[in-house]
């Protein structure tokens, strides 16, 4: 049996508006069957900086799959783009020594919806574009494997329907979404 280690925010938390939720686990659980054990180790509302202190405390694993850039990325609560590249490097090249992962994934930042007013006073696409590239070269950088989530999700139509009213974490369908692609992935690389 692989053990997979999810580890990011809450788009990986699956937060539901009021409280962190095991469906994304549960979803990638689901996908991946019984030849593999899903953890999920995230934390709501973090960047790179905030969980650099944690990764000493992660568990052995297969397959190590990062999400974090979206709280990076924000206006009011991120870190700089220098600070998210030099942070999730250094996150990256920790994880993998203290966690054994023959493999690791690392996503770019979750798109949100641009059309809620608040979003769009905190997120802007040319970050979100700049963040993605740095994410992109880290994973280069670690020989780790690179999803590119945040041009994945541009191009849903009806993004709104995969998120929810903050327009920010995932609906039911985005969920489902989320676990279809991330497994994907992660087959891939077995």
């Amino acid at each position: 049996m692989k053990k997979v280690i999810l580890f990011g925010d809450s788009i990986f938390n699956a937060y539901d508006g009021t409280r962190d939720t095991d469906r994304f686990a549960a979803a990638m659980r689901k996908r991946l069957g019984p030849d593999y054990q899903v953890e999920n180790i995230s934390t709501s509302g973090a960047t790179v900086n905030d969980v650099l202190p944690r990764v000493d405390s992660l568990p052995k694993c297969d397959i190590l799959v990062v999400e974090y850039g979206t709280n990076d990325s924000s206006k009011d609560w991120g870190i700089s783009l220098y600070d998210y590249q030099e942070g999730l490097e250094s996150l990256l090249k920790k994880a993998q020594k203290v966690t054994g992962a023959a493999n690791t994934l690392v996503l770019s930042p979750s798109m949100p919806d641009f059309k809620n007013p608040k979003i769009a006073s905190s997120y802007s696409l040319d970050d979100l574009d700049q963040y993605s590239e740095a994410a992109q070269r880290d994973a280069g950088k670690t020989n780790s494997f690179f999803f590119d989530l945040t041009h994945k999700m541009e191009r849903l139509q009806d993004l709104p329907s995969f998120l929810t009213a903050d327009g920010q974490h995932y609906s039911e369908k985005g969920i489902s979404w989320l676990a279809d692609v991330v497994a994907g992935e992660v087959l891939k690389m077995d």
